[in-house]
């Protein structure tokens, strides 16, 4: 019985996005100001894995950095990597609205000669570090 309620609990977890970790900081020697943060998207449920029972599965991650004051950030100033690797950021926007403390991402990706919408685009609330 337990085990089909956990299956049960599981097929009906959900998708969140976040945008996390939302922190600032001078480059150096440059003195321009950076603005950084995490966004990824997880599964919610209850997952089994290599440590023991979770609440929820990371489907993908990206670290995003943005150079210079915004709130307008432009696909040259706007550097994002995966597992340590660029990617390349072929054209678009984020947007940071300060008092909403959301982020909208609107970018297209390039990836091996073709452009694909960056999978997360969208309009999130920013969780900075405290």
């Amino acid at each position: 019985m337990l085990v089909s309620v956990l299956v049960c609990a599981s097929s009906q977890s959900y998708a969140g996005v976040e945008v996390d970790f939302w922190h600032s900081y001078r480059h150096q020697p440059t003195g321009v100001i950076h603005f950084a943060f995490h966004i990824a998207s997880y599964k919610r449920g209850l997952f089994f894995g290599s440590c023991g029972p979770s609440t929820k599965s990371l489907q993908w991650e990206y670290e995003v950095d943005l150079c210079g004051d915004g709130p307008t950030y432009k696909a040259h100033q706007i550097t994002i990597t995966s597992e340590g690797k660029n990617m390349e950021v072929a054209s678009g926007t984020i947007m940071v609205v300060a008092q909403e403390a959301t982020a909208k991402i609107d970018l297209r990706m390039q990836a091996g000669g073709n452009s694909t919408n960056f999978v997360g685009n969208g309009s999130y609330r920013i969780k900075a570090i405290r």
